[in-house]
């Protein structure tokens, strides 16, 4: 009953959120990477405000749709530009917003001293802000590494809703959904059809290519209903079994039954076909035919009721 009430209270805080950063623990398998980003495209389909972060790079192939938006950062309000140079190098850094709208940032360096590189100037954010946070296959905020690190202060006091589905839900924040299901793509795929959220054939695609995958097509001892119901689910928003998605198979040439495209004239031959002289029938005489064959054999049969066979 106490989960029960922890349900309502996350589809609560989803429902009214309008601000999103959804956060992947670095190093994530494919099922999470599936679940994550399909949460992320389908809160965007609903009309959120939405970004995926990970701590580190996502070596997922691109299968998946949307894999692409997921970033080494959450901050999104403060811009923050990175270059190699020397402190004592450095005699001042001004900066001028002019009539034309542009903004002029100056790193002024020391009479003798070398001009920056800019062929070494990177760009970034940081300072995230959304009104939720939703964590995926994780127990502390810790194990977010970069993220966190990165954005702890926001982290520490921003609302969080922690999706779990291991044996040991998280501590870390009072708001879980949290169910042992076989997968992170399972668990995801119930709480879009508890939120009415409608998803488009693409994400139905990530999840359920993911579900199929983490139960090693539907082979895993981990199975539920709750399993099946996700397929059905996924299946009437669009998305197709791996078995139904192979493409049928395409022949270079034609059928071997199909008409040719000119008429044939009268004893000519295709180009395909062969000459191939035909064995000649042996001849057998006449007198040595009849010779071997008894002369009532070539007599019409007569039978009677009541004739009885001649013994032999």
């Amino acid at each position: 009953m106490e989960e029960k009430k922890l349900e309502i209270t996350t589809k609560k805080l989803i429902e009214s959120a309008k601000s999103f950063i959804v956060c992947l623990p670095p190093d994530p398998g494919k099922d999470l990477v599936a679940a994550g980003i399909s949460l992320h495209l389908a809160l965007k389909e609903a009309g959120k405000i939405s970004q995926i972060g990970c701590g580190s790079d996502v070596h997922i192939d691109h299968q998946i749709e949307g894999v692409t938006e997921i970033a080494d950062t959450i901050g999104s309000r403060n811009l923050i530009i990175t270059f190699d140079y020397k402190e004592d190098d450095l005699d001042k850094v001004d900066y001028d917003v002019r009539d034309d709208g542009k903004f002029y940032l100056l790193i002024k360096p020391k009479e003798g001293a070398p001009v920056p590189d800019i062929s070494g100037v990177k760009y970034s954010y940081s300072g995230a802000t959304s009104d939720l946070v939703i964590t995926l296959g994780i127990n502390s905020l810790e194990e977010l590494g970069k993220l966190y690190a990165d954005e702890k202060k926001f982290l520490d006091n921003v609302d969080i809703v922690s999706l779990s589905n291991s044996l040991r839900p998280a501590v870390f924040t009072g708001n879980l959904y949290h169910k042992n299901l076989g997968s992170y793509s399972e668990l995801v795929t119930g709480l879009l059809e508890e939120l009415n959220l409608k998803i488009t054939p693409p994400i139905a695609q990530n999840l359920l290519n993911s579900v199929y995958e983490s139960t090693n097509n539907l082979t895993s001892n981990r199975l539920t209903a709750d399993t099946f119901a996700a397929i059905a689910f996924l299946m009437r928003a669009g998305a197709l079994s791996p078995s139904h998605q192979t493409q049928p198979p395409r022949f270079s040439q034609a059928p071997f039954f199909e008409a040719p495209n000119a008429p044939l004239s009268e004893g000519s031959l295709s180009a395909d076909q062969e000459d191939i002289p035909l064995p000649e029938e042996e001849s057998i005489p006449t007198d040595q035919t009849n010779a071997s064959v008894p002369s009532d054999w070539n007599k019409p049969k007569i039978f009677r009721v009541g004739d009885k066979p001649k013994a032999s």
